[in-house]
């Protein structure tokens, strides 16, 4: 069994699958930091200030990532924000169906969020994070992506005001009963 991990930028997917390592015994893998890796070493927000601020060959990136983890057993996927999207002919934003058909064969998709104001303040000014749009608010982007998150999800939880030990012992308790 893998457990795929999604969620807006700053919901504490990295934190949540780490304390679910913890309890389950299952390997973490994170999609960016394996991006990192193929990158280069090259931090994320680098290769997309490089690339222009565009998106199209990180999110090809993500695509190949998942396709060499099918065979993966027994782990936990961290998946970057943006795991479930692609970028059209016209830099425009879409749903990515083809990593979702990916994510969806690999194992149980958990999605988490957070309340939009806490996750803007938590992603404010952090250089770590690329900028998802030169022209559109975080706001913007979270209130497109977040039903994305919950309609694909196989569970889904607002872990407002949760601590991580206790969203991740709620995800290990629903999938010891699947």
């Amino acid at each position: 069994m893998n457990l795929i991990i999604i969620g807006p930028r700053g919901v504490g997917k990295s934190k949540v699958s780490r304390k679910l390592a913890k309890l389950s015994g299952l390997s973490v893998i994170s999609t960016d930091m394996i991006a990192v890796y193929e990158l280069g070493g090259k931090p994320i927000p680098k290769f997309i200030q490089e690339s222009n601020g565009d998106w199209k060959a990180f999110r090809d990136l993500e695509y190949q990532i998942l396709e060499r983890l099918q065979n993966c057993q027994e782990i936990i996927l961290d998946c970057g924000g943006g795991i479930l999207f692609d970028v059209d002919e016209n830099s425009k934003e879409i749903f990515s169906e083809r990593k979702w058909k990916l994510l969806r064969k690999l194992g149980v998709i958990i999605g988490l969020n957070q309340k939009i104001s806490f996750l803007k303040e938590k992603v404010k000014e952090d250089s770590t994070r690329p900028s998802l749009s030169q022209s559109e608010p975080y706001e913007k982007i979270l209130q497109r992506r977040i039903p994305y998150y919950r309609s694909y999800s196989d569970h889904f939880l607002d872990i407002d005001e949760m601590e991580t030990e206790e969203v991740a012992k709620w995800i290990w308790k629903i999938m010891t009963k699947s």
